[in-house]
Order: C-alpha cells, then sequence, then structure tokens
C-alpha cells in the first residue's frame, strides 16, 4: 500500500499536488455551492482508505461535463463523510447522506467513481451515463483568498482533453 501525502488545513505547508500522485481510484462526487453561482463545482474525490476526501475545485463546470478546457483549483483534504452530505437537484437529501447536509446550499448533481493515473485522470458519472477523461497539467502554487478563511496556498491545473 502506497502512503498518500496528508495536507489538512487552509494553511497547508506543503500543499497536494494532484500530477505527483500515486495511481488512485474510488468515488466521486460533483457538488454546486449554490452561492457560488451554478457555473462551478467541487469535486470531492475518495482519498485512498484515508478517512478524507480530496476537494477540486472547477471553475467552469458546462466545459468539465462536456470534456473541454478547464481551470482546476485543489482545496486538499476534507473530511469523507461531505462527500454524500448534500441534497440533490430534487431537493431530497442523497441516499447516503446519513441524514445531514454540511452546508445548506451543497447540492450534489453527479457522482460515480474516478481513475487517477497521473497524468491522467478518468471521470465515470454514473448518473449522467458520461465518461470523461483528461489530462492533467499543473500551472503552479499560488497564495489565494478565500473571503472566509483568508489566505491560504492552493495548487492549480488546466485539466485537458486526453487524446492518446
Amino acid at each position: 500500500m502506497v502512503e498518500l501525502p496528508i495536507s489538512l488545513g487552509w494553511k497547508p505547508s506543503k500543499p497536494i499536488r494532484l500530477d505527483l500522485l500515486p495511481s488512485l481510484e474510488g468515488e466521486v462526487a460533483v457538488h454546486v455551492h449554490l452561492s457560488e453561482g451554478k457555473d462551478k463545482a467541487h469535486l470531492k474525490l475518495e482519498y485512498g482508505d484515508t478517512p478524507y476526501c480530496l476537494s477540486l475545485f472547477v471553475f467552469d463546470l458546462k466545459a468539465f461535463l462536456e470534456n473541454r478546457k478547464v481551470r482546476v483549483r485543489s482545496y486538499d483534504l476534507w473530511p469523507k463523510k461531505i462527500m454524500f452530505a448534500a441534497r440533490l437537484p430534487n431537493g431530497t437529501l442523497h441516499p447516503r447522506s446519513n441524514g445531514w447536509v454540511y452546508r445548506e446550499d451543497a447540492v450534489i448533481i453527479a457522482w460515480g467513481s474516478y481513475r487517477l493515473n497521473p497524468p491522467k485522470i478518468e471521470f465515470y458519472l454514473d448518473n449522467l451515463d458520461k465518461k470523461l477523461v483528461y489530462k492533467i497539467v499543473y500551472t503552479g502554487t499560488r497564495k489565494y483568498f478565500s473571503p472566509k478563511y483568508g489566505y491560504s496556498v492552493r495548487t492549480e491545473y488546466y485539466f485537458l482533453p486526453y487524446n492518446k
């Protein structure tokens, strides 16, 4: 078993580099936070056998779902229990929510599985019957300011359609 890097909190000393991780696979949930608009998303990727999920912010949801070039920012690790702790578009709780939501404006619009084998990442969105395949291109580590949490350091990427 390969040991995965752990980086917790809003001010990680060493952010996780998605493009340098070992091969991983697991579940994925695609969340929209309504306060941010419906054109952006948060991908929650099961992070091995740890109690965490890796959270990736997608700057253009439509481009992501159409397998087009999209900018992505990593928000590192969050408790795995938030992966399905949200409502569905019809307002009901996701069946795996365990009866609670981690934030009131979170809506799960898609779910399924993913497979990471850097630089390639594949998403299989079961409820949308979609397969998305991307090449991960690291664009840098940046200082980021969150109005809620203040400054932090985040890694950013482009997901490019994978053609091989």
